[in-house]
């Protein structure tokens, strides 16, 4: 009987041990950090964190396989749903304004085990949405040389019929998330600098895709019912987009993980969630809209699909001046 009540006790502690909650600490370092980032800082690091994978990876494969036109739809309704958790997060990081995210959120509310569960999920989604970020970088690279180094690897490496893996081994892939791992490691100021600087090419992308590709190479024909329609795989396929477009917006908890950097947490953190938010959305809706009116749904590269709408158009008038 004793036994059993001391296998019952040590159970029940066990099961605190598991549940406890993280109290709020002031380290030296924390507090040296702060009024130093102010709401555009934040904005800039939120669509830094944002913009990338959803641009490069999701908008061709979405466009292609899951919504066709209707992509952009599948982006409104993934952004409500990501709308929804940024506000979540807003309400949280104010009174909460230390490092750690979704993780020091959960450990401070729920306890040390769902914490230990939601890290580990971060961590798993980090790696996932780097890979395709590395692997869209390794296409587009690949596409600027013609695919030569695809051609290279194949031939000299050779192909493999493995089940869920790529038909070869990509080792630029491993060597761009080689490269963007040693820069993470660097100093704050030096990551903090490549994020401006890559946040400054993505919108340049993003203007130069809108004003130059949209009001010049747009072909309404291409979203008429001969093309297919403005939602080939009806609701279900918008819906299906939707779930997997709200990957595209991950990355928004940057803000709230350096909201103990803010100089003021309890205004700049909600406002450069909004106005970050807002922007992407935006932008992932126009750029979607821009590439089905350019080219055939069906005929876009999940691939490489910005470049591939470039080199389709591009030639088709080398072809007509030949003809010519």
């Amino acid at each position: 009987m004793a036994r059993r009540l001391c296998s019952t006790a040590s159970l029940v502690r066990f099961c605190q041990k598991l549940n406890r909650l993280k109290t709020l600490e002031e380290s030296p370092t924390e507090t040296s950090l702060r009024c130093h980032l102010t709401t555009l800082h934040l904005t800039l690091l939120g669509v830094g964190g944002m913009v990338g994978f959803g641009l490069y990876v999701l908008t061709g494969t979405m466009a292609k396989e899951m919504a066709g036109p209707a992509v952009l739809m599948s982006f409104c309704v993934a952004a409500v749903a990501s709308l929804l958790a940024t506000l979540c997060y807003a309400e949280l990081a104010v009174p909460v304004p230390h490092r750690g995210s979704a993780y020091l959120f959960t450990y401070m509310s729920m306890g040390e085990l769902w914490a230990f569960l939601i890290g580990w999920n971060i961590f798993i989604e980090c790696l996932i949405v780097g890979a395709a970020v590395a692997r869209a970088c390794s296409s587009y690279v690949d596409a600027i040389f013609s695919h030569q180094i695809s051609s290279f690897t194949e031939t000299h490496v050779g192909i493999w019929q493995v089940p869920l893996l790529a038909q070869y081994p990509d080792f630029l892939v491993a060597g761009i998330a080689l490269l963007a791992s040693a820069f993470i490691t660097c100093r704050a100021h030096i990551s903090s600098w490549l994020n401006h600087i890559f946040s400054a090419i993505n919108l340049a992308i993003f203007l130069f895709i809108i004003i130059i590709l949209g009001f010049v190479l747009a072909r309404p024909h291409n979203l008429s019912t001969e093309e297919g329609g403005f939602a080939p795989f009806g609701f279900s396929g918008i819906m299906a987009g939707a779930a997997t477009c709200f990957y595209a917006f991950t990355g928004f908890d940057v803000i709230a993980a350096s909201s103990v950097e803010a100089q003021n947490p309890k205004r700049a953190v909600p406002m450069a969630i909004a106005i970050s938010h807002g922007l992407v959305t935006s932008a992932y809706i126009l750029i979607s809209t821009v590439l089905t009116l350019m080219v055939a749904w069906y005929r876009l590269d999940p691939n490489w699909a910005l470049a591939d709408t470039f080199y389709q158009r591009g030639g088709r008038k080398r072809r007509r001046r030949r003809r010519r």
